[in-house]
């Protein structure tokens, strides 16, 4: 029975040196010293904190414990030179992938040209940075192939449609690389940043989630796998094929209107401001398309993303742009709220949402707005 109690004891003890080890970066660059300075920044719970210690002959430590794999930036200031706020400066530093490790960096004279050790998530870091450099060089020929065209090819609307085709052709190859990994790899953290870096505007949140859920459950429920969790089913409830969130705002007139007032219809949630170049350049094909369907059904919910202050502005901007549809706004700039519940980031941006209330398309701009309608009522006609 003793031996049974001191076997426990010392699992336990083990357990908790190892939970209180924590993570030590010891640096050496060259022989630095006063005023050199060491800078670590790390994200704990959303929050930033920041570290620093001097250079003592070129020596720096950092201690910490890191609850589950965390993203951290070191950076090394060589002299007490004010930084002016607008002007460029050199920054000297490095990205590190910090788990309870001791790591290692030694450089003769910088951290960006430096060595480290120790860092196992780091060192996978690079293994995933080698794997898809081939392919992201292939988007970069593009790139120059594209640079070094003639004017005249530049304008030749096969010749660019023909290298958007390749291109998009590359983007799969990536894409699909970087999902194998993930499935190939559902014990790495690495995974987890990976998939992250694949939730581009538009992504099916519906089929990531599926590839989120092969992820171990233990980096699920860290700190940035629920972060990468949310984000994905935030999306979802703006993903095609889902019902549409229901939301009231003002009109001009300080009338409340409903997003479920328009049920039976087919509507084009649009948002907007009357500060957004892009949106304005974009209300004519809307005034166009509109005009061409309201009689069939097709109605526009303008929600614009304007402040209080600009009110003026916003009501002069559907005069001068001749948006006939419902407007609304609660006059909240970026934090509106209607905005927030469909995720939106960037505008313009739109969603097209049927009888029944579910989204069926959305980032439906110029031409592409007008085929999905068209497609839409002469399917209808028939």
């Amino acid at each position: 029975m003793k031996k049974i109690l001191l076997s426990a004891i010392m699992l336990m003890s083990a357990f908790a040196a190892s939970a209180q080890k924590g993570y030590t970066i010891k640096g050496q660059i060259g022989k630095l010293g006063k005023p050199a300075k060491a800078f670590l920044l790390t994200t704990r719970d959303g929050k930033q904190v920041l570290d620093s210690v001097p250079l003592v002959n070129g020596s720096f430590t950092f201690k910490g414990n890191a609850p589950s794999p965390m993203e951290a930036t070191l950076r090394l200031k060589h002299d007490d030179a004010v930084e002016i706020p607008g002007k460029r400066i050199k920054i000297d530093g490095l990205n590190l992938i910090l788990d309870n490790e001791d790591i290692t960096i030694t450089g003769k004279d910088s951290l960006k040209n430096a060595v480290v050790k120790g860092s196992t998530q780091t060192e996978e870091s690079r293994r995933v940075d080698d794997f898809l450099h081939p392919i992201y060089a292939k988007l970069q020929a593009l790139n120059k192939e594209y640079q070094d065209m003639p004017e005249v090819k530049k304008q030749d609307k096969d010749v660019i449609l023909d290298l958007d085709k390749r291109a998009r052709e590359v983007e799969k190859e990536i894409f699909d690389a970087k999902i194998g990994y993930v499935k190939k790899n559902p014990n790495s953290f690495m995974s987890l940043m990976v998939l992250n870096s694949t939730l581009a505007p538009g992504f099916d949140a519906i089929e990531m989630e599926k590839v989120y859920l092969t992820i171990s459950p233990k980096l699920r429920d860290s700190y940035f796998g629920k972060e990468v969790g949310l984000r994905i089913a935030t999306f979802k409830k703006t993903q095609e094929g889902v019902g549409a969130q229901d939301f009231a705002q003002p009109d001009v007139d300080g009338k409340m209107v409903k997003l479920s007032d328009y049920h039976g219809k087919y509507v084009l949630v649009d948002f907007w401001a009357s500060w957004c170049a892009p949106c304005r350049r974009e209300n004519p094909n809307l005034v166009k398309v509109y005009e061409q369907y309201k009689s069939k059904g097709f109605e526009i919910l303008g929600v614009s993303l304007d402040k209080a202050a600009d009110k003026a502005k916003w009501i002069k901007a559907i005069a001068d742009d001749k948006l006939t549809w419902k407007q609304v706004s609660d006059l909240k700039g970026w934090e509106n709220e209607a905005a927030a519940k469909y995720e939106v980031k960037a505008i313009p941006m739109n969603f097209l949402i049927d009888p029944n209330g579910k989204i069926i398309a959305k980032y439906l701009r110029g031409e592409a707005l007008d085929v999905k309608i068209k497609e839409i009522f002469d399917q209808k006609s028939k």
